[in-house]
């Protein structure tokens, strides 16, 4: 996967529009980073995120600020808390096999979902 694509300047003529749901996974220099997007950019088409993220820098103890090219690959909504999955799958000789997942943001919305019949409860990954 290649890293989100920093810019120098965003284009002048550009609206700015502050950020709703601004935590945000950035992959920035070869992994994914925790970051919060403060404002975006918009020029035609061309939306840009003026963000800070986790510094690559183990020894960096601050947040590293930049501007991102957005193109929904490399910069990504997360949830605070990560949410996580928990799938059952039969596997035919009457025994389930359960998978448990992080879901740190793949486009899906996950909702606690109960019956309306019954105390069996369940996720509901849209």
């Amino acid at each position: 996967m290649h890293d989100a694509r920093s810019l120098d300047h965003y284009p002048p003529g550009s609206h700015r529009i502050e950020a709703r749901d601004s935590w945000a996974w950035i992959h920035h220099k070869g992994a994914w980073r925790k970051g919060a997007i403060h404002c975006w950019y918009v020029h035609g088409d061309t939306w840009m995120a003026w963000m800070q993220h986790e510094d690559p820098t183990p020894d960096v103890p601050w947040s590293a600020w930049g501007l991102y090219l957005y193109d929904g690959v490399t910069i990504r909504r997360r949830h605070a808390p990560a949410a996580r999955a928990g799938v059952e799958i039969p596997t035919g000789d009457e025994r389930r096999e359960r998978i448990t997942a992080l879901l740190r943001d793949t486009g899906y919305s996950v909702e606690p979902y109960r019956r309306t019949s019954g105390d069996e409860r369940t996720l509901l990954i849209c």
